[in-house]
């Protein structure tokens, strides 16, 4: 009997560590990749409606073969396949990288003088439980107000809002994450 409980104790281990979609209840369940309603399958059966568009307090897992209602505000983030989208005040963010700042995207639809386009907007977070806000160079010299480097290496690096989540390849960071970090330690190399 204890070497079936350890057998299942470690194949559910492992479709939780491997899971293409779930649902991440707590800051601490995203931390440590514990996913609710893990499933390693990447079938059609097994998806996450975010019910942005009809706007309903819950979002729709199905699981197993069955519907599950998860309430928006019980949740911090939702893993569906390769996208961790974190909710914030019943909006879905996508999440594309940590370090002294979070930084998070989301597609939204512009009205244009001959229909509506869709616009990469770009978000973050001071740390991973923080608010949501617009990533800008406004937002971000109110965020960090005692920072009087960071403030100069901002104005100096970025000519407009929309180069601010461009990722340095050479460091493997967002490029306001690097500055930010250096600004920390007071290193201005190149």
């Amino acid at each position: 009997m204890r070497t079936i409980f350890m057998a299942l104790s470690f194949l559910v281990a492992g479709i939780m560590v491997n899971a293409q979609s779930g649902v991440y209840f707590t800051y601490d369940d995203f931390e440590n990749n514990r996913l609710t309603y893990a499933t390693d399958e990447p079938s059609a059966d097994n998806k996450i409606r975010f019910n942005e568009f009809i706007a309903k307090p819950y979002l729709i897992v199905k699981h197993n073969g069955e519907k599950v209602h998860v309430f928006k505000d019980e949740i911090y983030a939702y893993k569906n396949k390769k996208d961790v989208v974190r909710t914030w005040n019943f909006t879905p963010y996508y999440f594309l990288g940590k370090g002294h700042i979070w930084i998070y995207y989301r597609d939204v639809y512009v009205s244009q003088p001959k229909g509506t386009q869709r616009v990469r907007k770009y978000f973050y977070s001071t740390y991973g439980k923080g608010e949501i806000l617009p990533l800008t160079v406004h937002n971000l010299k109110r965020s960090f107000p005692n920072n009087d480097l960071f403030h100069i290496y901002l104005d100096a690096q970025f000519r407009s809002d929309a180069e601010l989540a461009h990722y340095d390849r050479y460091t493997n960071k967002y490029k306001v994450n690097d500055l930010l970090e250096k600004a920390n330690t007071g290193i201005t190399k190149n």
